[in-house]
């Protein structure tokens, strides 16, 4: 197995390393991780970090290439900000050993931003058990775990703000008593996890509320109302992101661009169309409007055109 030599220092100016020094990561096996270990304890410590921060980057550009044997291994780092990294390397696997960590992380670690980070990793299996995909067992371990962190009252307000998120896409009444207990606080940022937890629940339900907060003073909460329509796909809600388009914050108007690319439809599609091709908006705001029309008109062709067939 050919590796990088990790005693060489990165470029002056550089924050990552190149893609094809780090391969030899990608799709271990357990008969390889000896030699990766001691390869690794060789490694110096802040080049650890900024390894474990490259591959995470890797992996979302390239999803051929699977770092979940290493990012399991630097869970358990000693340094909380390479666990940190890699729990969120394994935000999109849908592997159920990788439960078990996270709940540990969760449960037991020593650092509120990787408790955090666990917390919202458990969020990717939320959702697989809401939708069945789960086995009950492991739903159940999940909820509880998220569940715990919740009614911890003296837990860090950023790791119960994750976990609240997380719980969105469980469809428990008592999910709902704790997205209002969110939603009805003082703290702004835990009124924007409330309304993260209101998209990913995807209960038409909530969009009332949704739909109100997106004349908010605070365009953090426009923002994150903007999103939980995109995660909610309601298209009731279309008419009001065109609103949002046209706001004074630039975050806000890009993430009402995604919705309305994500919800699709005639009128979605419509307004994308207006805004790619609009003298009067700006660049970024025509390239995103382009981007989600791309997106919209892919998702709606029929199977076999999609497939280049």
């Amino acid at each position: 197995m050919e590796q990088a030599d990790p005693s060489a220092p990165l470029d002056p100016g550089t924050q990552s390393l190149k893609a094809s020094d780090l391969l030899f990561l990608s799709d271990l096996v357990s008969t390889e991780m000896d030699d990766v270990l001691v390869w690794w304890e060789k490694v110096p410590a802040l080049r650890r970090g900024e390894i474990v921060s490259r591959l995470v980057e890797i992996a979302e550009e390239n999803a051929d290439l699977d770092f979940h044997t290493f990012f399991c291994y630097c869970v358990n780092d000693p340094d909380l900000t390479i666990r940190k990294e890699a729990i969120g390397g394994l935000w999109e696997s849908e592997d159920r050993s990788i439960i078990a960590l996270l709940v540990d992380r969760l449960a037991n670690d020593d650092h509120a931003d990787v408790r955090a980070a666990a917390a919202l990793g458990l969020g990717q299996f939320a959702l697989l058990a809401q939708q069945g995909k789960l086995l009950p067992r492991d739903g159940a371990r999940v909820w509880q775990a998220l569940r715990e962190a919740l009614c911890k009252g003296d837990e860090q307000l950023a790791v119960r703000r994750r976990a609240l998120e997380s719980t969105g896409a469980l469809l428990f009444e008592e999910v709902s008593e704790w997205v209002m207990w969110g939603y009805q606080s003082e703290d702004t940022d835990l009124r924007q996890s409330a309304l993260c937890a209101m998209g990913r629940s995807c209960d038409s339900s909530w969009l009332p509320l949704i739909l109100r907060e997106m004349h908010n003073g605070d365009p953090a909460m426009r923002y994150e109302a903007a999103n939980a329509c995109r995660e909610m796909g309601d298209d009731e809600a279309v008419p009001h992101l065109a609103t949002l388009v046209d706001d004074d914050d630039l975050q806000v108007q890009l993430a009402a661009i995604q919705a309305l690319g994500s919800i699709g439809g005639a009128h979605a599609k419509k307004l994308l169309r207006l805004y790619a091709h609009s003298t009067m908006s700006d660049d970024s705001i025509r390239e995103a409007a382009e981007v989600a029309l791309e997106m919209t008109e892919l998702e709606e062709a029929p199977i076999h055109f999609r497939m280049g067939h």
